[in-house]
């Protein structure tokens, strides 16, 4: 289990030793492990100021969301239950959508609105300000399967499953995850728009980051949910030291498919592996 905690709180942390769970088992595999949510992922949770301003400054940069007319009752749904704190400041702005930017503001996780439309759960809203390699506008519309699309194998290997779990969630029902990834900055924010620099195999540890993705899923009622994003980021020597986990990453690496290493980023840092030239040595 990588929570360290019985409360969610977006403030900065060290990494934990438990998030070498992440990088258990005898070779690498999507895996759709969930638990159940935390207490904390609709307040302020003692977010990090600077964090905060990022995503203030984002957010009047882009001026908008990917939103349709079928998020408006989801937001509301969402407003109902967040900490007064926070929904204060979505007050004095009449549509939606302006509302969930300014909460957006001030609330460190990105996040998503799914509803049931017809016969697929869809994106018909957000906020994501720090996505992982992604175009949040690209997707709004989309169903699950099409957000999931470009992952080599993960339709195959979870559709099935993340759909009865979706369709099996139920008003005030809370779950969790995590998702790991690396790149080469520290940078949060991810967009393609930014170019931002990929891994290449020749970096050191201290020069490669750690990217973690605390995910939760929160129903709404009425087909409709609320899935979160909060990003963490480590110098991977930073990781390493904590976690203890040199052995069960080159293991993550050197297992993974060529696609699905090629998806993440990381062809470059798995032939090193491969070949024994990896930027860190020892169990």
């Amino acid at each position: 289990m990588s929570r360290v905690d019985d409360l969610m709180t977006f403030a900065r942390r060290p990494p934990w030793p438990g998030l070498g769970d992440l990088l258990g088992g005898d070779a690498y595999r999507f895996r759709f492990a969930l638990r159940p949510g935390r207490a904390g992922w609709l307040g302020s949770g003692d977010g990090d100021e600077d964090t905060l301003r990022r995503r203030r400054a984002l957010l009047d940069d882009v001026g908008t969301l990917p939103w349709t007319p079928a998020a408006d009752a989801a937001w509301e749904r969402v407003e109902a239950s967040l900490e007064p704190a926070l929904r204060w400041h979505g007050q004095g702005h009449r549509s939606a959508i302006d509302r969930a930017r300014r909460v957006s503001g001030g609330w460190a996780p990105d996040f998503i609105l799914l509803r049931w439309m017809g016969d697929a759960w869809r994106m018909v809203g957000g906020a994501v300000c720090f996505p992982s390699g992604w175009d949040p506008m690209e997707k709004l519309g989309g169903t699950v399967a099409d957000i999931h699309g470009p992952v080599p194998t993960l339709n195959e290997d979870l559709g099935a499953r993340i759909d009865r779990f979706l369709g099996g969630l139920r008003e005030g029902g809370a779950f969790e995850r995590d998702n790991w990834g690396m790149a080469a900055t520290g940078e949060l924010d991810l967009h393609p728009r930014r170019g931002m620099p990929r891994i290449t195999g020749r970096e050191t540890a201290g020069e490669l980051w750690f990217r973690l993705e605390e995910q939760a899923f929160l129903g709404l009622g009425d087909g409709m949910i609320l899935f979160l994003i909060h990003v963490r980021t480590w110098r991977l020597d930073e990781f390493l030291d904590a976690t203890g986990c040199r052995e069960g990453l080159c293991r993550m690496l050197a297992s993974m498919t060529p696609e699905i290493a090629a998806y993440k980023g990381l062809s470059g840092l798995r032939a090193r592996i491969l070949d024994g030239t990896g930027p860190w040595s020892g169990p």
